[in-house]
């Protein structure tokens, strides 16, 4: 099997990250692994995630 260059690693690498940072995939991700989901976090939590969100959607 033939190596990949850095090239292709930084990109196989960024596209892996992009892919897991969305919601519905953690949860489908989670689900997978029968991991629970606690879809009943404080106000706190809820909103530090949405600030976060708003950022890296800037």
């Amino acid at each position: 099997m033939e190596e990949l260059s850095p090239e292709q690693q930084q990109a196989t690498s960024r596209l892996i990250r992009t892919w897991i940072t969305s919601e519905t995939l953690r949860h489908q991700i989670r689900q997978l692994l029968n991991l629970p989901v606690d879809w009943d976090m404080s106000e706190q939590h809820r909103s530090m995630l949405d600030e976060l969100d708003r950022k890296r959607n800037e």
